[in-house]
């Protein structure tokens, strides 16, 4: 399962490069990138659709209902990924009444990519 939490992301180099991902990796990093993407804000490069609501969520208790909407925004970001096929799994980690985790919502997707059988799993955490 790739994982990230999108705290202190960071570039890594290769040959004094930016090192490039590919196949499921790649997916698994355009999915997060959406996800983490306020949608319209790449309007003024001619994406307007591209991005997620999930920032509305900021401010928001990690409870059932938002959870409930985080689910529908995913969804909706991920509509617009031509390389999935189908959505599996959307399993959210219950609430935390932990100070620490309290405003972080944890999550694990499970996507089916286009022509493949076998689903990629991506975790993840949205801060609230």
């Amino acid at each position: 399962m790739l994982t990230s939490d999108r705290a202190g992301v960071d570039l890594t180099t290769e040959r004094g490069d930016i090192k490039l991902v590919k196949g499921r990796a790649n997916l698994a990093q355009a999915v997060l990138n959406r996800l983490f993407t306020r949608r319209g804000e790449l309007a003024g490069l001619g994406h307007p659709d591209y991005g997620s609501r999930l920032y509305q969520l900021i401010g928001e208790p990690n409870t059932r209902r938002s959870q409930a909407v985080a689910e529908l925004y995913i969804r909706e970001a991920l509509a617009g990924e031509p390389r999935i096929r189908e959505i599996v799994a959307i399993i959210f980690e219950p609430p935390s009444l932990r100070a620490d985790k309290r405003n972080v919502m944890e999550l694990t997707l499970a996507i089916l990519p286009v022509d493949e059988d076998e689903p990629l799993t991506i975790g993840a955490q949205i801060p609230l």
